[in-house]
């Protein structure tokens, strides 16, 4: 990614690329989850889920600390701002669903 950010041209493409960050770290999340489900008929695939989820949460303090060290951490934070706002709103639907599934 570090690459990728000392290419962009503005402020814009680096926000491109956090999005892409993020967007791919929620499709490894669902890929945990769904090992994690997968585990119920296989239990042999629970080892499987922590390495996985310790590979992505110690990935994700690796990128903060290269981020923090090449000078993009402030951008980031911006990044991050947009991706917790978007997982409010997603979060409020599946909430909004869970409760009226339950009605």
């Amino acid at each position: 990614m570090l690459e990728e950010l000392a290419r962009a041209e503005d402020k814009q493409e680096r926000m491109n690329v956090f999005r892409r960050y993020f967007a791919a770290s929620r499709y490894n999340r669902l890929l945990i989850q769904q090992t994690l489900v997968r585990s119920a008929q296989d239990g042999s695939l629970l080892s499987k889920v922590k390495k996985m989820e310790q590979a992505h949460d110690k990935g994700f303090v690796d990128t903060v600390k290269a981020l923090k060290k090449n000078g993009y951490f402030d951008e980031f934070l911006a990044a991050v701002k947009e991706e917790d706002e978007a997982l409010v709103k997603i979060i409020e639907a599946y909430d909004k669903r869970m409760r009226s599934n339950m009605s």
